[in-house]
């Protein structure tokens, strides 16, 4: 018999565990409540509607129109560039000015052919209808209704493509950029998604604008104001997000 013992082999080494890789953080997305609620994280945010809907309410003489839009596009610019309170103070009067001027002479070029061509099917439409013939009465009336078939496509376009030429105004500071169709189109395409949640945002903002109505008629002169303020936010994010 052998003297020599039997060593077992060692155990095999336990199996080592490898921790997983860590999740890649998930990538900034359309925050549909901040629009809303942005304004009153502010610590100065009641003298900024205070002011801004004075503004609002000189808007009645045209002037304070200038002035709110300016401060508007710089909220704008603010929450682009990320800025934790994106309300600026009103002490740059002369630049809201400047800039409101640019951005109502942008909203004209759009307006004013939707004016011109109500205008030509309008009166030949208001004449016939008041001549005291029902061919001519009927004809005024399918004149208005030719009107009403091509202004529906004109709204349309311009609640989609409106926006999106103030806002390239807006960002890059320039009256040209906001005619830049092209660029303007391909924009709108590759943000689709979150640009039609920005024109949600300024639709349920115009409706939160008539609850100042409620108020004995004055809210309106600042939840109006507000409304712009949410818009701006709305639509700002989807410039943000498209360069990310």
């Amino acid at each position: 018999m052998s003297d020599v013992q039997y060593t077992p082999p060692p155990p095999p080494p336990p199996p080592t565990y490898t921790a997983p890789p860590p999740a890649a953080p998930a990538a900034p997305s359309f925050d549909f409540g901040k629009p809303f609620t942005y304004v009153f994280d502010d610590p100065n945010w009641i003298p900024k509607i205070l002011i801004g809907g004075l503004f609002y309410l000189a808007g009645f003489l045209l002037i304070g129109w200038f002035f709110l839009f300016g401060y508007v596009a710089q909220t704008a610019r603010n929450v682009i560039a990320g800025k934790e309170h994106p309300l600026p103070e009103w002490d740059n009067l002369g630049d809201f000015f400047a800039e409101g001027l640019r951005l109502f002479g942008v909203l004209l070029v759009y307006v004013v052919p939707i004016i011109v061509l109500a205008v030509v099917f309008m009166v030949p439409a208001g004449i016939l209808s008041s001549i005291d013939d029902e061919g001519a009465q009927f004809l005024g009336s399918g004149i208005a209704g030719c009107l009403s078939c091509l202004m529906v496509p004109f709204a349309l376009m311009m609640l989609v493509f409106a926006p999106a030429s103030l806002l390239f105004a807006v960002a890059e500071q320039r009256f040209g950029a906001a005619f830049e169709f092209g660029r303007i189109w391909a924009f709108i395409k590759a943000n689709i998604g979150n640009y039609l949640l920005a024109i949600c945002v300024y639709l349920i903002a115009r409706f939160l604008a008539g609850f100042g109505i409620a108020l004995l008629c004055i809210g309106v002169i600042f939840t109006g104001f507000w409304s712009f303020l949410i818009t701006a936010h709305g639509f700002a994010q989807v410039w943000r997000l498209s360069r990310r």
